[in-house]
């Protein structure tokens, strides 16, 4: 197929203006639109998709005459195996997930509930397209490993995660931007910091080595709290045995083990994704002394892209319209977290069962896309920068600028395809 030219999205005041939580009149033409006025920034995409060559199909499943699941089919659908985490930066899917067929007032496509939390029909214009199961797998590194297992075929995880893994030969795309920022440091609630400069003087004066846990070794928050820790001259260490640091870094292995590690004085902090942070600071296990995207230097990490949408090229190829229709559903699901906060945590916290107090802190530090920002692109290039400089790209992605990465990394022309059909409804 061709290829599509993607530019970011910038008002004339040169700000973001594809977060949805600006609305776009829907009358406008699509090249009058932000996301194509020119902004500097222009990322060419390839897209694929029609090229099924060596690509094996998707099983099917047949679709229920009356909604059980052991009924004769009436006609089959694609069977599609979506992974996510489960907490409140995917957010979209699980908005999508709950309100269901009131989401057809907001675009073509819905989700029609099988079984709840793990079976879906996915619905454009009446008919059914595809069959969606719901599967959840862990934070970090699980996501791409699963669909490098070909457990998943869609996931929903860290887009610094997903781009090691495409380095290791994986045939995946990020196709859609999800959310960014929504990463903090929690430390216990007697350390003396409440903001980052006051964490960097305590950890410099400290007459003791500072422990902060962290989820994965290539996790968003890690990072960028490496590589802030770096940027202000503090040295970091990796294992107790090692000498000259001031703060050691430990992988906790998943965010169950944060909370239980700060109480047992394992750690003295940790760096974690939301909802987990709100969390830790209700239960009073520990504060929040900073959103990560403060974090120096000035600027760099504000709107950092954390967790996106990636799809193998095998779905993508085999079933591109299942795929359009899917992105279309998580778009209206965006809309409507940032036209309707209220409705979002709620959703938040009956997906994640956490109180709602702890959605009501979350989710406001969380900002949901469904487009490009010019901030998201110029964040994607930084962290192939960075994982450049960390000697994380060993295959297909060593050697290549932090512009050719993305561009290998990233399909958005089904995202730009939506986005047009919306402006000239």
């Amino acid at each position: 197929m061709g290829k599509a030219s993607v530019l970011a999205c910038t008002n004339d005041a040169g700000e973001d203006a594809c977060s949805t939580r600006i609305k776009t009149s829907g009358d406008k033409q699509m090249k009058n639109h932000p996301l194509f006025l020119f902004t500097g920034i222009v990322l060419i995409l390839c897209a694929n998709c029609g090229d099924k060559s060596g690509q094996e199909a998707i099983s099917t499943i047949p679709l229920p005459r009356d909604g059980t699941v052991n009924q004769e089919p009436s006609p089959s659908i694609p069977n599609i195996k979506i992974g996510h985490v489960g907490h409140d930066h995917h957010l979209a899917l699980y908005v999508a997930a709950l309100e269901g067929e009131s989401l057809a007032s907001h675009s073509s496509a819905y989700l029609k509930m099988i079984k709840d939390r793990e079976v879906y029909d996915l619905v454009e214009n009446g008919t059914p397209l595809a069959r969606l199961h719901l599967i959840k797998v862990g934070g970090g590194s699980n996501m791409p490993a699963a669909m490098e297992r070909g457990e998943i075929e869609i996931g929903l995880g860290g887009v610094a995660a997903i781009v090691f893994f495409i380095d290791k030969g994986n045939d995946f795309k990020i196709v859609f931007p999800l959310q960014t920022d929504g990463d903090m440091l929690v430390m216990k609630n007697d350390f003396p910091a409440t903001d980052w400069a006051s964490f960097a003087q305590t950890v410099k004066t400290s007459e003791t080595i500072i422990k902060i846990g962290y989820k994965a070794p290539i996790a968003v928050a890690k990072l960028i709290f490496e590589r802030a820790l770096m940027e202000e001259q503090i040295p970091i260490i990796y294992k107790p045995d090692e000498s000259g640091g001031k703060v050691e870094l430990v992988n906790l292995q998943e965010e169950a083990n944060m909370v239980p590690s700060l109480l047992n004085g394992a750690v003295d902090g940790f760096v974690v994704n939301q909802p987990h942070a709100s969390s830790a600071a209700r239960k009073g296990a520990g504060k929040i002394v900073c959103d990560l995207s403060t974090l120096p230097p000035a600027g760099k990490w504000e709107q950092h892209p954390c967790c996106g949408v990636a799809a193998t090229q095998t779905v993508l190829s085999n079933h591109r319209g299942v795929v359009k229709a899917f992105l279309k559903v998580l778009s209206a699901a965006t809309d409507l977290i940032n036209s309707d906060p209220a409705l979002a945590i709620r959703n938040a916290a009956e997906w994640t069962k956490l109180p709602l107090e702890v959605e009501q802190d979350s989710v406001p530090t969380v900002r949901y896309l469904n487009a490009p920002s010019a901030k998201w692109v110029s964040g994607m290039q930084t962290w192939a920068q960075m994982m450049a400089e960390i000697d994380k790209f060993s295959d297909k992605l060593k050697g290549k600028t932090s512009q050719e990465v993305v561009e290998t990394c990233c399909d958005l022309s089904l995202l730009l395809e939506i986005i047009s059909e919306k402006q000239n409804r």
